[in-house]
């Protein structure tokens, strides 16, 4: 069981700071700290659409502490990181188009338009 513990730390070094060594959960403003999320709607939404890892409730006096595994945590920006190296600006799969969407004749807010070009062009630097 210690290797394993022993990656779970150097993962949590890697990636959240060696100031969260020995950690085991995170609260909200850790993850505010360490500028993982800046509110709680949009954590609760990346929760909700499986983008970010659960919470775990505690349970209080004074209600129910929000808190996250940090090594679930550092997992996720783990995943997040090799999917931006993936992604790298080389591979060009995930560029966005050099030239916006133009409405087609049958759109009936372009009525009048006989251009069949595009007038909004992105010149390529």
């Amino acid at each position: 069981m210690q290797p394993q513990c022993d990656s779970h730390d150097a993962l949590i070094e890697r990636f959240l700071g060696s100031r969260y060594l020995g950690r085991r959960y995170l609260r909200y403003a850790e993850l505010e700290a360490l500028g993982i999320c800046d509110n709680r709607g949009s954590l609760v939404s990346w929760m909700r659409g499986g983008g970010f890892p659960l919470a775990i409730r505690i349970p209080g006096r004074t209600g129910k502490t929000l808190v996250w595994d940090a090594v679930e945590v550092a997992q996720h920006i783990a995943q997040r990181c090799a999917a931006r190296e993936i992604a790298s600006p080389d591979n060009d799969e995930g560029a966005p188009s050099q030239r916006r969407p133009c409405s087609n004749d049958s759109d009936p807010l372009t009525a009048g338009r006989k251009d069949e070009t595009c007038p909004y062009t992105i010149k390529a630097t």
